[in-house]
């Protein structure tokens, strides 16, 4: 195993995977605990729409996908807060008409040589140097912003109307919390794929929450198995020459069945 490390593709994939994990982990109690996971399945098809304008119009994707999709997140996030339609709604309805276009903008333009397969999927061996920088610096982004508004973030996923009373600017912290959200799955669509980069940002905070009780250990459990099954899913993934997205989100369901079985055990073992 340790062989693949000689690999410029591995190691860049590791990097990106890790990075990518992590981000995930951080955002994930935030996101599921306070009801919002669907914003990121929403955005990753919002993305596939960016990401196709991106590759037609310039050679640079990610400088129309990025700005593209935080916009959608905004919009959505706009719409929820404002009452002017429901949060899941406006998530359905954007990310629909995203896809959609996306869709018909390859159907019917001339000269689109890029797999449809490999953007639903992704393939993070085939990730540029771009990929991992942008990794590395929304990790570095996401946990300097959760650092910062730690005790707001934690009123406004258990008490938003506390967080309200007590002055916080749930607001703004909201909104900031949707562009970065938005960022991380651009970034992640173009490695892990539109259809499964949402699950690295459910699973975490699951997992962590049948694990303990306590929103710190929550977010500590989640990036440690964050960390460990994406570095698993890639080095399965390459000789099996499976996708990295599936194999990761295979032992996460795997892993998560682990835990529900040994919770019913505890348990019966309590009755007794």
């Amino acid at each position: 195993m340790l062989e693949l490390l000689t690999y410029d593709f591995i190691r860049h994939a590791l990097i990106i995977g890790i990075f990518l994990s992590i981000s995930a982990a951080l955002l994930s109690p935030f996101l599921v605990l306070n009801e919002q996971a669907m914003i990121a399945d929403g955005l990753a098809h919002v993305s596939f729409a960016g990401l196709i304008f991106g590759i037609l119009f310039i050679n640079q994707p990610l400088y129309i996908a990025i700005p593209f999709v935080m916009a959608a997140s905004l919009l959505i996030k706009y719409l929820s807060t404002s009452k002017t339609i429901n949060g899941d709604a406006a998530i359905g309805l954007i990310s629909s008409i995203s896809f959609a276009v996306g869709l018909y903008i390859i159907k019917k333009s001339t000269g689109f040589n890029i797999s449809v397969e490999s953007m639903l999927v992704g393939n993070i061996f085939t990730a540029l140097k771009t990929d991992m920088y942008l990794a590395i610096i929304i990790t570095v982004l996401i946990l300097v912003f959760i650092l910062f508004y730690y005790r707001k973030l934690f009123l406004m996923t258990y008490d938003l109307n506390y967080a309200k009373f007590k002055g916080i600017k749930t607001n703004l912290i909201g909104y900031l919390l949707a562009g970065l959200t938005a960022v991380f799955i651009v970034i992640g669509v173009r490695t892990i794929g539109t259809l499964l980069i949402s699950a690295l940002v459910v699973f975490p905070a699951i997992i962590s929450s049948q694990l303990t009780k306590s929103f710190r250990y929550t977010l500590i459990i989640g990036v440690i198995s964050s960390f460990v099954i994406v570095v698993m899913g890639i080095f399965i993934a390459h000789p099996l020459e499976a996708p990295v997205g599936s194999s990761i989100v295979i032992l996460y369901t795997l892993f998560l069945g682990v835990i529900f079985i040994y919770n019913k055990l505890k348990k019966g073992l309590k009755i007794k």
